[in-house]
């Protein structure tokens, strides 16, 4: 059975790890067309740095994504510490590039027009399902 619950946290994992890159080129995309003080938003060196805080959270998330499923395939038992650590790590990175793709975006990006709200829900529930982000480390810790 725990098999078949690893496979479903790789598959939400996958699918957060889609959310948040659609996040962060939205966002990237959004801060070189809007203007603040005749300068687009992403000439500003707080909103490069959120950015680049959102890009490495997305791609530790990718690249711990990869290794469990290359170890999940391998060798299913041994691979489940490693289930863990990706589970709460999608959880801890899905609410930051979330709420920091929000913040960006101002009160547009909790509006139905845009898509970013929409994702950032989207996370929030995976990060309930299957046990939130502390529920894994604490397993994480434990095994």
């Amino acid at each position: 059975m725990q098999e078949v619950v690893n496979d479903a946290i790789l598959a939400l994992s996958a699918e957060a790890v889609g959310a948040m890159e659609v996040l962060y080129k939205d966002t990237v995309e959004y801060t070189q067309q809007r203007e603040q003080f005749d300068h687009p938003l992403s000439d500003f060196q707080v909103l490069q740095h959120r950015m680049v805080d959102m890009f490495m959270e997305y791609e530790q998330c990718k690249s711990l994504l990869l290794r469990a499923t290359m170890e999940t395939v391998q060798d299913p038992v041994s691979s489940q510490r490693t289930v863990h650590a990706l589970k709460h790590l999608i959880g801890k990175s899905g609410i930051f590039v979330g709420e920091s793709a929000v913040q960006t975006h101002g009160g547009m990006g909790v509006t139905e027009e845009l898509r970013i709200g929409h994702f950032f829900k989207r996370l929030l529930v995976i990060d309930s399902q299957f046990g939130n982000s502390d529920f894994h480390l604490e397993k994480f810790t434990n095994t």
